[in-house]
């Protein structure tokens, strides 16, 4: 094989083994979102003041 045909193989493959960690970590953090916002109190995300943290208006 010339360096070439293994440069594309190469690359390839690594392109696929990305795309394959993105699409894994898109649907955890989907997951979690979900899991998170169903969760009875305490455990909810709170609701941070405006007063508190000017900065999140």
């Amino acid at each position: 094989m010339s360096e070439e045909v293994k440069f594309k193989s190469v690359l390839i493959k690594s392109l696929k083994i990305l795309g394959i960690i993105y699409c894994i970590t898109a649907v955890s953090f989907a997951a979690i979102i979900y899991f998170a916002n169903t969760l009875d109190r305490p455990y909810h995300k709170r609701q941070i003041p405006a007063e508190i943290t000017p900065w999140l208006k």
